[in-house]
Protein backbone atom coordinates (compact mmCIF):
# COMPACT_ATOMS: atom_id res chain seq x y z
CA UNK A 1 0.00 0.00 0.00
CA UNK A 2 1.52 3.66 -1.08
CA UNK A 3 0.44 6.06 1.65
CA UNK A 4 2.21 9.27 2.36
CA UNK A 5 1.70 12.21 4.49
CA UNK A 6 3.17 14.89 2.26
CA UNK A 7 6.14 15.42 5.10
CA UNK A 8 6.81 12.22 4.44
CA UNK A 9 8.22 13.09 0.97
CA UNK A 10 11.59 13.76 -0.04
CA UNK A 11 12.35 17.40 -1.43
CA UNK A 12 14.48 19.07 -3.87
CA UNK A 13 14.70 22.05 -6.31
CA UNK A 14 14.31 22.99 -9.69
CA UNK A 15 14.23 26.54 -11.94
CA UNK A 16 14.31 28.19 -8.10
CA UNK A 17 11.13 26.84 -6.77
CA UNK A 18 10.77 23.75 -4.14
CA UNK A 19 9.05 20.29 -4.96
CA UNK A 20 8.49 17.60 -2.29
CA UNK A 21 8.22 14.23 -4.28
CA UNK A 22 5.71 12.11 -2.95
CA UNK A 23 4.74 9.17 -4.75
CA UNK A 24 7.65 8.57 -7.54
CA UNK A 25 7.14 6.50 -10.80
CA UNK A 26 9.84 3.96 -9.00
CA UNK A 27 7.14 3.07 -6.22
CA UNK A 28 4.20 3.29 -8.93
CA UNK A 29 5.13 1.90 -12.06
CA UNK A 30 2.37 3.68 -13.40
CA UNK A 31 2.22 7.75 -12.04
CA UNK A 32 3.81 10.07 -10.54
CA UNK A 33 2.83 12.49 -7.76
CA UNK A 34 4.88 15.69 -6.76
CA UNK A 35 4.16 19.10 -4.94
CA UNK A 36 5.48 21.82 -6.56
CA UNK A 37 5.77 25.06 -4.67
CA UNK A 38 6.00 28.59 -6.86
CA UNK A 39 7.40 31.95 -5.32
CA UNK A 40 5.25 34.70 -4.98
CA UNK A 41 5.54 36.18 -8.94
CA UNK A 42 7.69 33.52 -10.29
CA UNK A 43 6.70 31.16 -13.29
CA UNK A 44 7.66 27.71 -13.83
CA UNK A 45 9.93 27.24 -16.77
CA UNK A 46 7.58 26.27 -20.16
CA UNK A 47 8.05 22.24 -21.01
CA UNK A 48 5.95 19.78 -22.72
CA UNK A 49 6.23 16.01 -22.69
CA UNK A 50 6.08 13.45 -25.29
CA UNK A 51 4.96 10.34 -22.97
CA UNK A 52 2.46 11.56 -20.61
CA UNK A 53 -0.28 14.05 -19.21
CA UNK A 54 -0.51 15.37 -16.15
CA UNK A 55 -3.34 16.77 -13.54
CA UNK A 56 -3.03 19.65 -11.74
CA UNK A 57 -4.37 20.03 -8.56
CA UNK A 58 -4.08 23.48 -7.28
CA UNK A 59 -4.98 24.15 -3.52
CA UNK A 60 -3.12 27.21 -2.52
CA UNK A 61 -2.83 30.85 -3.74
CA UNK A 62 -3.48 32.02 -7.26
CA UNK A 63 -2.13 30.97 -10.45
CA UNK A 64 -2.25 31.86 -14.45
CA UNK A 65 -1.86 28.27 -15.97
CA UNK A 66 -1.05 28.34 -19.96
CA UNK A 67 -1.39 24.94 -21.43
CA UNK A 68 -0.96 25.03 -25.67
CA UNK A 69 -2.62 28.26 -26.88
CA UNK A 70 -4.66 28.84 -24.04
CA UNK A 71 -4.73 30.46 -20.41
CA UNK A 72 -6.60 30.84 -17.52
CA UNK A 73 -6.21 32.54 -14.66
CA UNK A 74 -7.78 30.50 -11.34
CA UNK A 75 -8.16 30.52 -7.86
CA UNK A 76 -7.65 27.38 -5.47
CA UNK A 77 -9.29 25.03 -5.00
CA UNK A 78 -8.67 24.63 -9.04
CA UNK A 79 -7.88 21.82 -11.05
CA UNK A 80 -6.46 21.59 -14.77
CA UNK A 81 -6.00 19.06 -17.89
CA UNK A 82 -2.50 19.12 -19.63
CA UNK A 83 -2.41 16.55 -22.26
CA UNK A 84 0.97 15.26 -24.23
CA UNK A 85 2.78 17.13 -26.17
CA UNK A 86 1.49 20.40 -24.75
CA UNK A 87 3.51 23.30 -24.34
CA UNK A 88 2.88 24.48 -20.86
CA UNK A 89 3.94 26.77 -17.57
CA UNK A 90 2.35 28.00 -14.89
CA UNK A 91 2.52 31.38 -12.93
CA UNK A 92 1.90 32.39 -9.69
CA UNK A 93 -0.07 35.67 -9.54
CA UNK A 94 0.30 36.81 -6.12
CA UNK A 95 2.88 38.89 -4.71
CA UNK A 96 3.48 37.69 -1.34
CA UNK A 97 1.84 33.90 -1.28
CA UNK A 98 3.38 30.70 -2.51
CA UNK A 99 1.58 29.12 -5.51
CA UNK A 100 0.95 25.04 -4.03
CA UNK A 101 -0.03 22.35 -6.32
CA UNK A 102 0.29 18.74 -7.01
CA UNK A 103 0.89 17.85 -9.83
CA UNK A 104 -0.20 14.24 -11.00
CA UNK A 105 2.33 12.43 -14.33
CA UNK A 106 0.43 9.58 -15.90
CA UNK A 107 1.82 7.42 -18.41
CA UNK A 108 -1.17 5.61 -20.89
CA UNK A 109 1.46 3.63 -22.69
CA UNK A 110 3.75 2.54 -19.92
CA UNK A 111 6.47 4.17 -18.30
CA UNK A 112 9.39 4.24 -21.58
CA UNK A 113 12.39 2.61 -20.33
CA UNK A 114 14.60 6.21 -20.48
CA UNK A 115 11.93 7.82 -17.88
CA UNK A 116 11.92 4.83 -15.59
CA UNK A 117 15.87 3.34 -16.05
CA UNK A 118 17.98 4.65 -12.80
CA UNK A 119 15.05 6.08 -10.72
CA UNK A 120 13.15 9.54 -10.49
CA UNK A 121 16.05 10.93 -9.09
CA UNK A 122 18.52 10.66 -12.94
CA UNK A 123 15.79 11.56 -14.70
CA UNK A 124 14.63 14.83 -12.69
CA UNK A 125 18.33 15.27 -12.53
CA UNK A 126 18.15 15.34 -16.33
CA UNK A 127 15.36 17.58 -16.37
CA UNK A 128 17.00 20.09 -14.23
CA UNK A 129 20.25 20.52 -16.64
CA UNK A 130 18.13 21.39 -19.56
CA UNK A 131 16.65 24.17 -17.28
CA UNK A 132 19.91 25.18 -16.51
CA UNK A 133 21.02 25.10 -19.89
CA UNK A 134 17.99 27.08 -20.98
CA UNK A 135 18.99 29.56 -17.95
CA UNK A 136 17.18 29.09 -15.15
CA UNK A 137 19.14 28.41 -12.09
CA UNK A 138 18.63 25.18 -9.74
CA UNK A 139 18.31 27.87 -6.80
CA UNK A 140 18.72 30.83 -7.43
CA UNK A 141 15.40 33.13 -8.21
CA UNK A 142 14.63 34.21 -11.82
Amino acid sequence: MLIKQFSEGESFRCAGNDFVMLLPRDETKACEVVLQIVRPGATTPSNTHETFMQIYLLWSGRAKVVIGSESAEVSAPAIAFVPPRAIHWVENLSPDQELRYLYVSVWPDGIPAEEFEGGWKHVYGKIIDGYVNRGYPVDAEK
